[in-house]
């Protein structure tokens, strides 16, 4: 087995644009550690973007659409400006996939006028995943030695609801991560926050 993680986190404002990417890439880069965990956030703007809307949604305003639009022409500019070939077609082919199934939560939504907090950090949670799908290619395409992988929370995380709130099951996350993650992965993966 490898190394153990060197863990980083960026927030939004880190992963505002393109320069911003890659900014942090090159700071990554930099590290010389075998296995570098980055955990990001959507971004700069983004997680607001898509609450907002739910918002609109749950008012049966149907602005929603062309709003989920503005924000996939953003995610496409950023995309265009940091991938080329193959990474940008299948970084675009997920984000088109995704705003589909964001309509789909949302159309939900509209039709009861209620956005309850589930289905909202669904559609927030839309933004992590792209900022890291998004990274990770790009982190690939600059060195497919080092970057390109990138680690779903979702696939790793096991949580329980109890009455204190989620809890994460740190034994049954860690069985989990044992079948996600190749234990002799190395490089940076990029994770969602």
């Amino acid at each position: 087995m490898k190394g153990s993680w060197k863990i980083h986190k960026f927030g939004g404002s880190s992963l505002a644009d393109a320069d911003c990417f890659r900014r942090v890439g090159r700071l990554l880069f930099d590290y010389s550690d075998d296995r570098i965990g980055v955990v990001v956030s959507a971004m700069g703007g983004m997680t607001d973007a898509l609450l907002r809307l739910a918002l609109l949604a749950e008012q049966d305003d149907d602005a929603f659409i062309d709003e989920l639009q503005a924000i996939g022409k953003r995610y496409t500019r950023t995309a265009r400006k940091l991938l080329s070939g193959d990474s940008l077609v299948k970084v675009l082919d997920s984000w088109g996939q995704e705003a589909e199934d964001i309509t789909d939560v949302l159309r939900a939504i509209a039709l009861v006028k209620s956005a309850p907090p589930r289905s909202r950090a669904v559609v927030a949670g839309y933004g992590e995943l792209g900022s890291a799908r998004l990274h990770a290619a790009y982190l690939g395409q600059q060195s497919a030695e080092r970057g390109g992988t990138w680690i779903d929370a979702r696939d790793v995380l096991i949580v329980s609801h109890t009455e204190m709130g989620p809890t994460v099951l740190w034994d049954a996350s860690a069985a989990r991560y044992d079948e996600v993650v190749d234990k002799d992965v190395t490089g940076i993966a990029v994770i969602t926050g």
